[in-house]
């Protein structure tokens, strides 16, 4: 391949960088990528080495990469301040306390209540659209699902969803590495801005008046005698509702794009419900909501012929180690009778994703009901537009039809 046909800011690649994927994976397993300025690392084996060895390849980057910077551009400063503090861009020590803090509020037995919550919102989101015959399923329902379940879990009004939903999407062009003309760190820094004020506002509502939201229970977490501070709920709850909507909204309408456009593969869910469980786990696989992630070399690494140096910055690409036939035979083929184990969606290691249970359940849901209730559900449009980010991979639409006397099913 050309240099150009490497470059994964190309609009070719954004669409399908999966090919990409594969020739780095045979021939240039760790590769410098000029246009990312960082190397890019693809192999499963290699990946899951990034993550499992956090004293090389550190997860603080605003304090290690993005403060050089930070005296040039004060959007970068007002981004990193907030973000340094959320747990997935720590390191040990103080990664273990945020994270033992945290995740107190975010357990199994915490959430295990949302699934009736869940259900009962895809099923009224279905209500609205069941009588129409079609839908843009990631307006309609990808991202209000996600968005309403994790607002309740963290006690935020309903109607406050639309402003939630800008500033999130401007932190969106940062975090998922937009690509096309907006400034990143100015609209980052604006959503931000918005985002602290807001938590903030709702920090100081629960001081006063403590719930059982996550909100409440951040606030009361403690262990071996240390608390979160005022800036690490604000900052973590941005984390939360960035995460726990943004993601599972690219989960949602990657997986069931895929599931409708391989109509072997979507028949056999809609004939056997209990083939769901490892069809979620295989569409996590094949197109992940978020295909690469940041970490900084912590020292010279010699690597497949290759030295990352000390401060560079690495980008391990879950999305290309999912499809290392190394650890997944036939990776390319979706296959939900698969039941793949230890794939990366969710990262791994110290970082594995705190809400990948919620995740999981979301998705069980919504392909349970939606099929059951939408049995001739089909694409209204072979081609699917992605957006234009490196970060996170997510369809900006997902148009849906169906025959209306097959949309009432309960």
């Amino acid at each position: 391949m050309r240099a150009a046909d490497l470059d994964l800011k190309s609009p070719r690649n954004i669409q399908d960088p999966f090919p990409v994927y594969a020739w780095l994976r045979e021939r240039e397993p760790v590769h410098w990528s000029e246009s990312l300025g960082g190397w890019v690392v693809t192999r499963w084996p290699d990946v899951t080495s990034i993550f499992n060895t956090p004293e090389t390849f550190s997860s603080d980057r605003f304090r290690k990469l993005d403060e050089r910077y930070a005296s040039r551009r004060p959007a970068v400063r007002a981004v990193a301040d907030v973000l340094g503090h959320w747990l997935v861009f720590r390191d040990p020590p103080d990664h273990e306390r945020l994270r033992e803090l945290v995740q107190r509020s975010f357990t199994p037995k915490q959430l295990q209540p949302s699934r009736d919550r869940i259900e009962t919102i895809v099923s009224a989101l279905l209500d609205r659209v069941a009588a129409r015959g079609e839908m843009d399923f990631i307006r309609d329902f990808a991202f209000p699902l996600p968005a309403m379940v994790i607002t309740g879990m963290m006690g935020v009004p309903e109607s406050d969803l639309d402003a939630i939903k800008t500033w999130s999407d401007r932190l969106a062009a940062y975090i998922g590495g937009a690509v096309d003309d907006r400034d990143n760190f100015t609209e980052a820094s604006a959503g931000v801005a918005a985002l602290v004020d807001y938590f903030g506002a709702l920090f100081r509502e629960r001081e006063r008046r403590s719930g059982d939201d996550l909100v409440s229970l951040m606030l009361r977490a403690e262990h071996d005698g240390h608390r979160l501070t005022r800036d690490e709920v604000v900052a973590n709850c941005i984390l939360f509702l960035f995460a726990g909507h943004e993601t599972t909204t690219n989960l949602l309408g990657n997986g069931l794009f895929h599931l409708l456009r391989e109509a072997e593969q979507s028949a056999l869910v809609r004939s056997d419900p209990a083939l769901i469980h490892g069809a979620v786990e295989e569409l996590l696989r094949y197109d992940c909501p978020v295909p690469a992630t940041v970490k900084i070399a912590t020292e010279d690494v010699p690597w497949h012929g290759r030295t990352i140096g000390r401060g560079d910055m690495v980008i391990p690409f879950m999305a290309a180690a999912n499809r290392d036939p190394r650890q997944f035979p036939d990776p390319d083929r979706l296959d939900v009778r698969r039941n793949p184990e230890r794939h990366l969606a969710f990262a791994a290691g110290i970082h594995f994703c705190l809400g990948a249970w919620l995740a999981r359940l979301e998705a069980r849901v919504v392909l349970e009901i939606v099929f059951r209730r939408l049995p001739h559900l089909r694409l209204a449009r072979a081609e699917p537009r992605w957006k234009p980010m490196i970060f996170l991979r997510g369809l900006e639409s997902l148009p849906l039809a169906w025959s209306r006397d097959g949309g009432s099913a309960r």
